[in-house]
């Protein structure tokens, strides 16, 4: 069975990372799509307010990452966090980076910034009883973070640096803090581009973690078993 998955665009690319994918529709769609099959993406670009007409127009929605905070106080951030709470009732929903902590702040959760930057690759360990990994190594970019998660949602793991790394709430929600779809060029570039902000020695330590593995394919296997599953 073939699925149609909203893509919940937090954001465009910068012109100078234009080199390594177009929209943020197209890094998801090489990261569930790899061998170019899997299901259908079809992107909304909700930072310039276009939003789908209802929820069950698509069969699973999932919400990019962002420059933006949520605690920007746009409209369109609101609009989205309205638009998640009515589709994860009767559709799959999945955040990522930007969209996990979406997910939170509309659900009741608080999101802040943390002490210091999260860059390079990260190991989350996933302490839920039933979760399909045991950890999730992937590459990070963010400071923004969910510091106390929604009432009803269950934390499937962290680090230390980011203990609400991943949560659930209900059947229909699924999100996870860093990147499973960012790749070790772009991140590399990243990283180097953000240089004069996060400083030289978290750059330093960031760019050395990328030879460490990732498990981007396990976060893909998850992810995509929740869509279709749910």
């Amino acid at each position: 069975m073939n699925l149609t998955i909203g893509i919940l665009e937090g954001g465009g690319v910068a012109p100078v990372f234009a080199s390594h994918f177009s929209s943020f529709t197209e890094s998801f769609r090489r990261f569930l799509a790899p061998d170019g099959s899997g299901p259908e993406l079809r992107p909304y670009r909700c930072y310039q307010g276009e939003f789908p007409d209802a929820a069950d127009t698509c069969d699973g929605w999932l919400i990019t990452g962002s420059a933006a905070s949520v605690y920007d106080g746009d409209d369109w951030i609101s609009q989205l966090e309205a638009f998640v709470r009515s589709a994860s009732e009767n559709r799959p929903v999945v955040g990522i980076c930007f969209g996990h902590q979406l997910i939170g702040q509309a659900f009741g959760g608080t999101v802040e910034k943390a002490p210091g930057w999260g860059i390079g690759v990260h190991r989350h360990d996933i302490i839920a009883p039933g979760a399909p990994v045991d950890h999730l190594e992937l590459l990070a970019s963010h400071q923004d973070q969910v510091i106390s998660p929604p009432s009803e949602a269950q934390v499937l793991g962290g680090s230390e640096f980011c203990p609400i790394g991943a949560m659930s709430i209900g059947r229909n929600v699924l999100s996870i803090q860093n990147h499973p779809e960012m790749t070790k060029i772009f991140a590399a570039d990243l990283y180097q581009n953000r240089r004069p902000v996060m400083g030289d020695a978290i750059v330093d330590a960031a760019l050395s973690s990328l030879d460490r593995s990732t498990n981007e394919a396990d976060a893909r296997t998850w992810i995509l078993d929740h869509v279709y599953r749910t």
